[in-house]
């Protein structure tokens, strides 16, 4: 579910309750934005606060609500490539290295799918083909029950079939 466009207004003009909206809507796809570049969960933690304060410093630059969800996605990936710039380098997981390759480090992937899918649907196929969690362990990161996560799957698994052929 995506926050209603009141409330992204709201969030631009910078309303406490529609930045804790915002923030816990799309924290999980902020968070999975930066581990696509940054293995260490801690340092993922530290960039996202930076990453969240940062957008909510620079939210005047937000020209339309229905942007918001883009711009967050790139205050969070400006983020994490300012962090390995800084030389605090952490060595991505096997698993990015597969999706990507050794050369390019952007996130193909994710902006592939995230536009043919909601939030939810994003965090739970980056979960399980990003970093082949279980059903559970996807539960247990997303507070979503287990009967839930497969569902969601499902769906994104249709979404995904009928918007990448098309």
């Amino acid at each position: 579910m995506s926050i209603s466009r009141s409330t992204a207004i709201d969030f631009m003009a910078g309303n406490e309750s529609a930045i804790e909206k915002v923030y816990f809507e799309y924290k999980n796809l902020m968070f999975f934005v930066i581990a696509s570049y940054v293995s260490s969960k801690s340092d993922i933690d530290d960039i996202l606060s930076e990453s969240f304060l940062k957008a909510i410093e620079k939210r005047e630059q937000i020209k339309e609500p229905n942007h918001l969800k883009a711009f967050l996605v790139a205050t969070a990936r400006n983020q994490a490539i300012d962090f390995l710039r800084k030389g605090r380098l952490v060595p991505s997981s096997d698993v990015l290295e597969e999706i990507y390759g050794d050369d390019d480090r952007t996130n193909d992937f994710l902006s592939l799918i995230e536009p043919l899918l909601s939030n939810k649907e994003t965090i739970v196929v980056y979960y399980k083909i990003g970093f082949s969690y279980t059903w559970q362990e996807i539960s247990e990161e997303t507070g979503i029950s287990v009967s839930s996560v497969r569902r969601l799957y499902a769906s994104a698994k249709e979404k995904l079939k009928k918007g990448l052929v098309a």
